[in-house]
């Protein structure tokens, strides 16, 4: 049967091959929630059989030795969840969703503040009044609770403390997750960014766009001048976003016979091309 630590040791050893099961998330964390569950029944039937010599290791047991398992039970079944609920999704739609379960950890932690702070702090004033079994401390309307069935394998508290430490694991989960969709958006960005880039003036490129948009020549003229500045502005790595109507204005008040001075260059230097060719 062994001890508490060398159950949580075996625990241990099982868990460090999870990658070696399978290449599936759920897959794997099936094999996780198993093994906690056969670590938390030798716990129960150790419990059941020896008890405690004194109210200071039942303490030290239901606050500290069975969250240790408790709470990697309950952070894979979250895992598992998350995963089953994502599978199929989108990037934007697991994003929600991940950012949703956060602020739900976080509602939960803010709820029980108090326990938190007792928690982390390692305080102890409490500990009979949370951790032992047979205390008169637990209310009556928790104590037809589900998790009071097993009234030998149950304290008031274990549950929370095991519920905080797998929050605290399956918010570190969560935002590596999130930090990896981010990475993923930013790489996707990368490789859709264009190899192009404008270097003549900005008020000749503006110039070709106008003259576009006003020839109708693209989507049978339905496209705006600002569609148009976006898309070349994303072609060619320049944005003319916040200037194009000032540089419309500009080409307005050129003097006479000299507005298309760039659309003239250009087809000037069409002309002189087409006529090496021809010769």
């Amino acid at each position: 049967m062994g001890t508490y630590f060398e159950i949580i040791q075996d625990l241990d050893n099982e868990l460090s091959n999870i990658k070696n099961v399978s290449d599936n998330i759920s897959d794997q964390m099936e094999y996780a929630i198993g093994h906690c569950k056969i670590a938390l029944g030798r716990m129960r039937e150790l419990v059941i059989k020896q008890g405690f010599p004194d109210k200071e290791s039942e303490i030290d047991f239901f606050k500290k030795i069975k969250p240790t398992v408790y709470s990697r039970l309950l952070y894979y079944r979250a895992i598992f969840d998350l995963e089953s609920k994502c599978q199929k999704a989108d990037s934007s739609v697991i994003r929600r969703y991940l950012q949703k379960r956060l602020y739900k950890i976080s509602e939960y932690m803010e709820e029980r503040q108090e326990k938190v702070q007792y928690f982390k702090c390692g305080f102890k004033h409490l500990d009979e009044k949370y951790f032992l079994r047979d205390t008169k401390e637990i209310p009556l309307e928790l104590r037809n609770n589900l998790h009071l069935m097993d009234e030998e394998f149950f304290t008031w508290h274990d549950h929370t403390f095991s519920t905080i430490m797998a929050n605290e694991m399956l918010v570190d989960h969560i935002r590596s997750e999130l930090d990896k969709l981010e990475r993923k958006v930013k790489g996707k960005n990368e490789l859709l960014k264009s190899p192009l880039y404008w270097t003549g003036k900005n008020i000749e490129l503006a110039e070709n766009l106008y003259a576009l948009y006003f020839s109708g020549s693209v989507n049978h003229g339905k496209a705006t001048i600002k569609d148009l500045t976006e898309f070349i502005g994303w072609a060619l790595n320049i944005d003319l976003s916040k200037d194009i109507y000032r540089y419309f204005t500009e080409i307005q008040q050129r003097a006479e016979g000299n507005e298309t001075k760039y659309l003239d260059f250009l087809k000037a230097v069409l002309l002189e091309k087409l006529e090496e060719k021809n010769k």
